[in-house]
């Protein structure tokens, strides 16, 4: 079975959809050897390729980036239609290698790599698998989906995807990798150099964007400094909402209270987990499903997340993690104040979290049930 598991971005930087393709290449060859899969991905000048990928094949192609677009005086301000034209440069560059190759399957994560994929398809009989982990759409995009076999990362991005194309996704969560992310001592001397004489932290990890909602961990966190908890906030990630978020620290007077961190590799966020006593998701907008989170649960970590998008499918309410109404912030700050004031409370939540991930989100669970769809996919075809 030779499978691509195509995805410009994969090679040219880091995220959840980059995340989830490298570990899954991964895992199939670990642990089904009819799997022949390479990674397809961009020709960027900096390497994005984890250690944990090691071993696994990488075919690069040149493309035109979204930013090199967006220099055009007509399509500066399109965010959408650049990345669909970074894509489609892609795809261009890409069709002699999948000519070349004739894999059997094609797995796509982006609705902006449907045109290519149905070329393989017509011209190469190769089998797509059309994966979603947004709202990347674009005009023009739904007769190119139709019929396909999809996947989504979880119940709110299929309903998502079958408003959008009229098709009904598989279920198949992002994967965590249970044994990097696992419950593990607390570093005191991290601790200590990151939040100095402050008894409680909260931990927030994500990209730097307006709608990933810091600003309102940051309100929360002015609330919890006014009634006298020694609280600080380290915020992990990086993006173009940075300079808003310090300026916002600083109006707020807890600047003092809050470290950015900056990015932090993968092999290292267990540490960061370990030392929080709370870790918070504050999205409002595009949140598919939640893979700091479950990083957090998979080290006994309690969370506390905003009741918006996939976030409902990662925290169990009461169970393993408490959810507060979007951009609310004294909702947000009595959660934190439930969970600050209860040490017990917080144990239990970060055990049971452990416990769900493990069942739901382990990367042999995910990586069986992709392989179960490729099956699925070439059985269907030998049928017809």
């Amino acid at each position: 079975m030779k499978i691509a598991l195509y995805n410009v971005t994969t090679t040219t930087q880091t995220g959840g959809v980059e995340s989830f393709v490298w570990e899954l290449a991964r895992y199939l060859r670990e642990g089904y050897p009819d799997c022949q899969v390479d990674v397809i991905g961009g020709r960027a000048a900096k390497d994005f390729r984890p250690a944990s990928a090691a071993g696994v094949p990488v075919i690069t192609r040149p493309f035109i980036g979204r930013e090199k677009w967006r220099r055009l005086p007509l399509l500066n301000r399109l965010y959408g239609p650049t990345k669909l034209l970074e894509r489609l440069s892609f795809g261009l560059a890409t069709l002699p290698l999948l000519k070349k190759k004739r894999y059997d399957i094609l797995h796509i994560q982006k609705p902006y790599d449907l045109p290519l994929a149905r070329w393989a398809e017509r011209r190469y009989g190769t089998r797509i698998l059309f994966g979603c982990h947004g709202k990347d759409f674009w005009p023009g995009d739904r007769p190119f989906a139709r019929g396909l076999a999809a996947v989504s990362c979880s119940a709110y991005n299929a309903a998502t995807v079958e408003k959008r194309y009229g098709l009904r996704p598989e279920i198949i969560y992002n994967g965590v990798d249970v044994e990097l992310f696992s419950p593990r001592p607390v570093s005191a001397a991290l601790r200590a150099q990151l939040a100095g004489t402050e008894k409680l932290v909260v931990l927030w990890v994500g990209r730097q964007v307006r709608w990933k909602g810091a600003q309102y961990l940051l309100r929360a966190l002015a609330l919890l400094r006014e009634r006298g908890y020694p609280v600080k906030v380290l915020l992990a990630g990086d993006g173009p909402y940075r300079p808003d978020l310090e300026g916002l620290a600083h109006r707020l007077g807890v600047a003092e209270h809050t470290l950015f961190l900056g990015s932090i590799p993968n092999s290292q966020l267990p540490d960061y987990y370990a030392l929080a006593d709370v870790v918070v998701g504050t999205s409002f907008a595009n949140e598919t499903f939640g893979i700091a989170l479950c990083e957090a649960a998979a080290c006994e970590r309690p969370v506390v997340a905003s009741d918006f998008g996939g976030f409902r499918e990662v925290v169990q309410p009461g169970e393993t993690g408490l959810l507060y109404p979007p951009q609310d912030a004294p909702a947000l700050a009595a959660c934190l104040e439930a969970l600050l004031q209860d040490p017990a409370r917080r144990v239990a939540l970060g055990r049971a979290g452990r416990r769900a991930v493990v069942a739901r989100f382990s990367w042999p669970c995910v990586a069986e049930r992709v392989y179960r769809q490729y099956q699925l996919l070439l059985n269907t075809t030998s049928q017809t």
